[in-house]
């Protein structure tokens, strides 16, 4: 078997895409001293597009295919992306080598003054671009004022820090502790409250499917708790998917020693209709568990 010296791994270029790619790239060096690690940015259409017109389209893969497709035709050899911008379904030919140890995958509220969701004022000027944030709040606050809002992250957070544009920003509060800024002004929100995106929080690693050397090298770094937890969620997602494209929350974790999960849907058109529930099992009936979950939603 040829030598492997060379590893291109396809990013985004924001910051905070370059800084969780680095931390993968930190974390092989350190398991493979004899190879060069490099990173490639690639722009997606996301990232070109940042209007919200693009987002409510409903469109998979903004943020991904175009690193998907330099990862089939050879021109890199592995990526890194955000789970929860994955599509559910792997395009062909590519398969996730491998789910990095994930972080908090709860939301933040951002402000100036480090406002909880309770200690917000009345009225409040809130941003976020994600219809998921936006059905929770309204339901937990009808009082604020949701406002779009689309950016990479620092883009976001300036709002209400720098420009005072809003008084708070709603992201994810693992974005903030890979970049390592803003934490003082975050606020974490109550899973009760708003529960997070299918994968929030989480890091994949994307290879070729037959390129086993490769995949070998990117499996060092899986976690088998945060695999089984986002296998669980998508698995969810995917189950919800059958026609309906509205706004889901999920999340999943270990309790007393059981697989949990907690889900809900929201209608996109009156803030007062939800189906949430929940469910859990053994350890090493995770997929069950999600596939009852999510039955009881469709129920």
């Amino acid at each position: 078997m040829q030598r492997i010296r060379r590893v291109k791994i396809g990013t985004r270029g924001s910051a905070l895409a370059l800084a969780q790619t680095h931390s993968v790239t930190r974390k092989l060096k350190n398991s493979f001293p004899h190879i060069t690690f490099e990173a490639i940015v690639i722009k997606t259409l996301g990232d070109e597009f940042q209007a919200v017109e693009l987002f409510k389209q409903n469109q998979t893969g903004v943020f991904t295919k175009a690193i998907e497709k330099k990862l089939l035709s050879g021109e890199i050899d592995m990526a890194v992306h955000s789970l929860k911008d994955l599509p559910t379904d792997s395009a062909k030919g590519l398969m996730l080598a491998a789910i990095v140890k994930r972080l908090d995958s709860r939301d933040a509220l951002v402000s100036k003054e480090g406002f909880s969701l309770k200690t917000l004022p009345k009225g409040s000027r809130v941003g976020t671009g994600s219809p998921r944030r936006k059905c929770q709040l309204q339901r937990a606050r009808p009082d604020l004022k949701l406002i779009d809002i689309r950016g990479n992250l620092d883009t976001r957070v300036s709002k209400a820090l720098e420009k005072k544009e809003w008084d708070a920003v709603v992201v994810a509060y693992a974005g903030l502790k890979r970049l390592g800024k803003y934490l003082r002004f975050a606020v974490p929100l109550s899973r009760r409250d708003v529960l997070p995106a299918v994968g929030q929080a989480a890091l994949a690693i994307q290879t070729r499917a037959n390129d086993k050397p490769l995949l070998k090298i990117a499996k060092t770094l899986n976690h088998p708790r945060a695999e089984m937890e986002v296998t669980a969620e998508r698995i969810f997602l995917a189950r919800l998917q059958g026609g309906c494209r509205v706004p889901i929350g999920v999340w999943a974790g270990v309790r007393e020693k059981k697989f949990y999960m907690k889900g809900a849907l929201f209608s996109t058109t009156n803030s007062s209709e939800i189906k949430i529930a929940e469910a859990s099992g053994a350890l090493k009936d995770y997929k069950k568990v999600a596939l009852n979950l999510a039955g009881k939603i469709l129920k």
